[in-house]
């Protein structure tokens, strides 16, 4: 097995289940941090293997401020994490990540890239729904790789998100949200982040649209990651609407 074959299997094996390396060529618009890297290596978490070994023996709580404030330098403490960890496994490797970067660093385009992978697709939860992994994926890392000098590059198999399970759907996250934010017409994200801010929200540290999609809920994330991540997102919604 080539180097970076083991790489990208290592990362599998680490809960890093969804993987795909692009060319620099096929890359969109606004990778120019890419460049002298021959490919990008796109690297999701699939389910929660990522998140419950980042977050054990800590309290969630006590990371939301520096989660929805990291220091200078830093990316966030999930964000750090998954950089340390896919930074070792590359070891002395060159390599160059362009997500996730500190907030006053250029950020890559993860929408084009995702579509370049072929892993994005609208949905009424405003992330692309996998066949398999449901909603309960995400991009952890972008980074910028090379062969060594004679080693075939190998690509990581990126698993298709496969038919669109929504058409034919009888909707229950639409009939789960509290404020019918979500329904055929899409997202509605004035509506829904109006009543997260709400005191005595439901929606304060989880989404119960979110919970109530079938698909995928086998790899569902656990009630103490969705409120580390739902909480970050609502100390931003309070900080935009300050």
């Amino acid at each position: 097995m080539s180097g970076l074959a083991r790489v990208f299997a290592d990362a599998g094996r680490l809960g890093y289940g969804l993987q795909a390396l692009l060319p620099s060529a096929r890359l969109p618009g606004g990778c120019e941090n890419a460049e002298g890297f021959s490919h990008l290596w796109l690297v999701c978490n699939a389910g929660a293997r990522v998140q419950r070994r980042w977050l054990a023996g800590r309290d969630p709580e006590s990371l939301l401020p520096v989660g929805a404030d990291p220091a200078p330098g830093s990316c966030g403490p999930l964000d750090d994490f998954c950089r340390a960890e896919l930074g070792g496994l590359l070891g002395g490797r060159g390599h160059r990540f362009l997500y996730p970067r500190a907030a006053a660093e250029p950020q890559a385009p993860l929408v084009a890239i995702l579509a370049a992978a072929g892993l994005h697709r609208p949905s009424p939860l405003m992330q692309a729904l996998h066949r398999r992994f449901g909603s309960w994926w995400a991009v952890r890392a972008l980074i910028g790789v090379d062969a060594d000098a004679g080693e075939r590059i190998p690509a990581p198999a990126a698993e298709p998100l496969g038919a669109d399970p929504c058409p034919g759907c009888e909707r229950p996250c639409a009939r789960a949200c509290p404020v019918r934010a979500v329904g055929p017409e899409g997202w509605d994200w004035r509506r829904c982040s109006a009543y997260r801010l709400e005191a005595g929200s439901a929606c304060t540290r989880d989404c119960p649209a979110r919970i109530a999609c079938p698909v995928g809920a086998a790899f569902r994330y656990p009630v103490e990651i969705r409120a580390y991540h739902y909480g970050v997102s609502r100390r931003f919604l309070e900080g935009w609407r300050g």
